[in-house]
This record gives C-alpha cells, sequence and structure tokens, in this order.
C-alpha cells in the first residue's frame, strides 16, 4: 500500500514540492503531482512544505482502533522524540493519554535506541569496520538503497531503533498488537519491509488529532519528571554520538539533511573518509523536526533543551537503560539501485530548444520549476517527470508574447502607464501615431511628453475616461480617446483611435453647410429685395387706379343725378 497520497484536486501547480525534495521523486502530469514511488525516500518534506495540503501519509488510525476493539493487547512504542512534540512531563504522562484511548501499555522507542547504540559500540570496538553509517533513520536507509548502493557496505546492518524495540516487545510478549507513535512517515515503510516486530505505525499529528477527536486534553506540563536515561538523546542532532562511548581512535560525525547526507555519502563512496562513525538523519535536526511533528512543533531550541533534560543530568549523566537481548538483531540490505533512460546530448538540446533556450546564456538555472539547473529539469522532461511548461520564464515570455502580438496587432494605438503618469508600454500604432523614431526612449518617461496628462488624472478619479475626442498638438491629429485605470495592477491603459481623416472630412462638410448657408442667405436676400421693389410698384399702380375709378364713379353719379333733376 502506498505511503504517501496527493490529493489531486488540491494541487496548484506551484512546483514547492519538486524544489523541496532532494532526489526530485515527485512527477507532474496532467498539471498535477505525483510520487514516483520506487524513486522517493519517504522523507516527507513534501507534506510539509505543500501550501495547499495536497500531500498526505497514510492514516492507520483506524487499524489500531480496530485492534482494541477486537480486545487486542495493544502495545505503543513511543518514539523519544514525543518529549519535543507534546508538553508532557515524560513517559509516564503520555502513557496515560495513551491509555484514554484504549492502548495497554506505553514503553519508551529509547530502549531500542540503547540496543542499536551498544551494536554500534560494539562493531566500533572489533575493529572490523573502517567506516560506520547509523541505521536508524529509514529515509537514509531508502537514500542509500536506491542512489548510492555502493555504501551499503559501510550501513551498520543492524536493527533500527524502532525494530528492535518492537522485537523487545514481542519478545516480552508474543501476542502484542505493537504501535509505533513518532514523527516519521519512512517508518511505515520501514514496518512493512521488516514484518513480525511492529504492526502498525501512527505518527504525533495522528495522535494528537485522535486525543482532540475524543476530546482529550493534550497536557502542558513544561516540567520534567526528573527521570534520564542516555539513550534518550538520540532524536536530536548529534543525539546518537552523545549516547555512545566514544572510541579515541574513531571520529565521530553528525550529518542532518538530506542533502547533507548526499554530499557525505558522495564523499565516503570515493574511499577517501577513514576510521569515522556518522550519524545520518534525513531531518535537518533530527527527529525532532520530522515531518509528522508539526501540529505540535515547539521552537528547535526549546525542543532540543526538553530533549537534552530528558536525557541526562548532572547527577546521572551516564545513566542509561538496561535490556537483556536474547533475539538477534542484525538485518540485511539490498541494493535497490534506480534503472533511468537519460537522454543523450543532442536530446538534452532539443528539449532546451523547445523552450528557447538555444544558446547556454539562455539557461538561466533560476529553478522555478523545482529544478537547479535547465539541464535536469529537460532530463526530467526526457524522462516524463515534468512538462515542458514547467518552465516559468519561458511561459512568461510566451504570455508577453501573445499578448505584445495582439496589441502590436491592433489598428489603435495604446499607451500604458503606472500611477506616476510614467510611460510602460507603447504599441506598434501608437509609435507610429505620435512619430517616434524611439520607443525606448520614451518607456519610464512622463506622458506629458507625448500629450496632455490632463484626461489620465481624471481617469484615476473617476475610474475610466470613455471616447472623448481630443486633439495631439504635438503630431496634430484628432484621436477618439478611453482610458481605463486598472486600480489593482496600479496601471493606466489609453487607447487610442486616429480620427483625424474623420474630423478633416467632418470639418469640409462643415464648410460647405456654411458656404450653402451663405449662398442661401444671399439668395433669400436678393429675392427679398425684389418682392419689396414689386410690392413697391404694385403699391403706386393700384393707388393710381383707385383715384381714376373713384373720378370715374363720382362722374357717374353727378350724371344719374342730374338726369334724374331732369
Amino acid at each position: 500500500m502506498e505511503v504517501l497520497r496527493f490529493q489531486k484536486a488540491n494541487c496548484k501547480d506551484c512546483y514547492k514540492c519538486i524544489r523541496e525534495c532532494p532526489v526530485k521523486s515527485i512527477r507532474i502530469k496532467d498539471h498535477q503531482a505525483q510520487i514516483i514511488a520506487d524513486e522517493c525516500l519517504l522523507c516527507g518534506r513534501c507534506v510539509v512544505v505543500c501550501p495547499q495540503n495536497a500531500k498526505e501519509p497514510r492514516n492507520d488510525v483506524q487499524k489500531v482502533r480496530d485492534a482494541i476493539a477486537a480486545g487486542r493487547r495493544v502495545v505503543a512504542s513511543v518514539a523519544p522524540s514525543f518529549i519535543a512534540g507534546f508538553e508532557c512531563s515524560g513517559i509516564a504522562q503520555f502513557e496515560e493519554l495513551l491509555q484514554k484511548l484504549g492502548f495497554a501499555e506505553a514503553h519508551e522507542t529509547a530502549l531500542g535506541a540503547y540496543i542499536a547504540k551498544t551494536e554500534y559500540e560494539r562493531m566500533v570496538a572489533s575493529g572490523e569496520h573502517d567506516v560506520i553509517i547509523s541505521s536508524c533513520c529509514h529515509s537514509v536507509t531508502r537514500l542509500i538503497e536506491k542512489y548510492y548502493p555502493d555504501a551499503l557496505k559501510y550501513l551498520a546492518h543492524t536493527l533500527s531503533p524502532m525494530l528492535a524495540h518492537g522485537r523487545y516487545l514481542k519478545q516480552q510478549d508474543p501476542d502484542c498488537y505493537t504501535v509505533f507513535i513518532g514523527p516519521c512517515i519512512s517508518k511505515i515503510d520501514e514496518a512493512e519491509r521488516y514484518p513480525g516486530m511492529i504492526d502498525c505505525v501512527l505518527t504525533f499529528d495522528e495522535v494528537a488529532d485522535w486525543l482532540r477527536e475524543e476530546h482529550i486534553e493534550l497536557p502542558k506540563d513544561d516540567k520534567l519528571d526528573g527521570s534520564t536515561f542516555r539513550s534518550r538523546f538520540f532524536p536530536r542532532a548529534g543525539g546518537i554520538l552523545a549516547s555512545m562511548d566514544q572510541a579515541p581512535d574513531y571520529k565521530y560525525i553528525a550529518v542532518d539533511g538530506v542533502e547533507q547526507c548526499i554530499e557525505a555519502l558522495q564523499e565516503i563512496t570515493t574511499g577517501k573518509v577513514h576510521r569515522c562513525f556518522i550519524e545520518m538523519s534525513a531531518c535537518v535536526g533530527s527527529c525532532i523536526n520530522g515531518p509528522s511533528i508539526q501540529k505540535n512543533r515547539m521552537g528547535r531550541l526549546r525542543a532540543e533543551g526538553r530533549v537534552d533534560n530528558y536525557a541526562a543530568c548532572a547527577a546521572a549523566p551516564g545513566r542509561d537503560f538496561d535490556a537483556a537481548v536474547t533475539f538477534p538483531i542484525g538485518r540485511d540490505y539490498a541494493p535497490d539501485e534506480l534503472r533511468r533512460d537519460y537522454p543523450g546530448e543532442a536530446q538534452i538540446r532539443e528539449i532546451l530548444a523547445r523552450t528557447g533556450k538555444t544558446l547556454p546564456e539562455h539557461e538561466l538555472n533560476c529553478g522555478c520549476c523545482g529544478y537547479p539547473t535547465c539541464r535536469e529539469k529537460a532530463i526530467a522532461v526526457y524522462q516524463g517527470k515534468a512538462d515542458i511548461e514547467m518552465c516559468l520564464p519561458y511561459m512568461k515570455e510566451r504570455a508577453e508574447s501573445f499578448s505584445n502580438q495582439i496589441i502590436n496587432s491592433t489598428p489603435n494605438a495604446i499607451l500604458a502607464l503606472d500611477t506616476e503618469l510614467n510611460i510602460q508600454q507603447i504599441n506598434r500604432a501608437a509609435e507610429g501615431l505620435f512619430q517616434l523614431d524611439s520607443v525606448k526612449r520614451y518607456i519610464g518617461r512622463p506622458v506629458s511628453e507625448l500629450m496632455d496628462p490632463w484626461d489620465f488624472n481624471v481617469a484615476m478619479e473617476a475610474g475610466s475616461v470613455h471616447e472623448k475626442k481630443t486633439w495631439l498638438s504635438g503630431v496634430s491629429k484628432y484621436v477618439e480617446l478611453s482610458i481605463v485605470h486598472d486600480e489593482a495592477h496600479g496601471l493606466l491603459v489609453a487607447i487610442m483611435r486616429d480620427v483625424t481623416a474623420q474630423e478633416e472630412e467632418n470639418e469640409h462638410l462643415r464648410e460647405l453647410r456654411r458656404q450653402t448657408v451663405d449662398i442661401t442667405d444671399k439668395v433669400i436676400g436678393k429675392q427679398m429685395r425684389i418682392v419689396q421693389e414689386i410690392a413697391s410698384l404694385l403699391g403706386e399702380t393700384t393707388a393710381e387706379t383707385k383715384i381714376a375709378l373713384n373720378k370715374l364713379k363720382n362722374v357717374v353719379a353727378a350724371e344719374e343725378e342730374r338726369h334724374g333733376d331732369a
């Protein structure tokens, strides 16, 4: 069963897990991160750093619940780093918490650490081993088996503290159900690879969640119980060495962090390191900084202080466990070397060229994709572990090129300004509109060098300026101007359509209308004068006719009157 799971819906293509993975055992497929199980060290760093909580270890709490419900005698092996993950006084108080969940007993894995370190001391004393690498950290053993099989001969063929303690508990009660509780994800895999010692593995975070689910209050006791055992040093960096009786003719070196372990293994396999015992742990700070101690994690200095105080005191600095071991504590390892297909130089160059990297100086090695160099990313693309689009500078340049192509293809002039009204971008149409000999010379310069900035100030206050016709005095052109204020990005975008020809045509039409009006006015005026003259002439003739008719009428009337008298 898989130990680490990715929640598909949560992955956001940030590549943070790849950047953090020391052996790049994560594949991006269909914009989703996937664990490459046969390459993974199970160090858990991808779980810790994922901002979307898309990675999670397998949770086996239900298996333990079922064992308890079935009436099994469930016994906990508690990693010594518990003192740095829970603010309890010691193992007795932690056992009380677990018993409330249904555990029968809880014992310290530090007893298994004592068994392991005693074997380390014997190996050093035998003089048979030139270089010895500790075998406590399962992520380190996976690293050596998969990536540095030549160093297997230096790895102590000794049970880890977890396995040794599990075997010890089974020796005491073969029917008990053993549960290791610790800060480590890789222990899930180790328990399954070496069956019969630990039946189930839970993490500190899972136990803390279980306690909260059952409404069991976590302790807040900063005071330790005063008991001290030297093998409790194990969970901090250099802790294995602090628990050992050291031989004067051996060098004792502690290495923590996968990258540092890789560097040490590369040096060891050259054959230039001799007479040395090397403590290796995958986590920086060792187990007190494990991937599954995060929910209750205290600061490293405080955690180390609690571990040291719980392990030893001035009164009994060398006091330790005393366990009679009647079972074999050795174990074998097998190389699990990865078989990878590597591209040739021509294939690498072809992949690099697909992201515009045709020359060595194009290889930025920025690490945004998660790989330290562009070449390593190209190899990952060849191996099917990475997508070509994972190159952020390439995608940014591609997006900018696409947007620039669109912007430069439009016939409208476009200016982009910052809120200080300095020019940030000029497209080709704007270059032609303003008759610029060099666009670069104007980038970063005030827009006032090209046009009146008044409308931009209005747009910042109002939010936009829509289709305003304005005169560009510098180039003697009319434009239809629209300005959009993108407040979120601090940008002002001006879109200008050259309407000079249209305005000239409109002016020509206006002039024709003015001329027509003038001509009409003249014609009407002339016609009015003629009418007036005609009216005047008609008025004179009418008066004369009236007089004549009146005279005629008077003559006729006089004539009739005369005839009547007669």
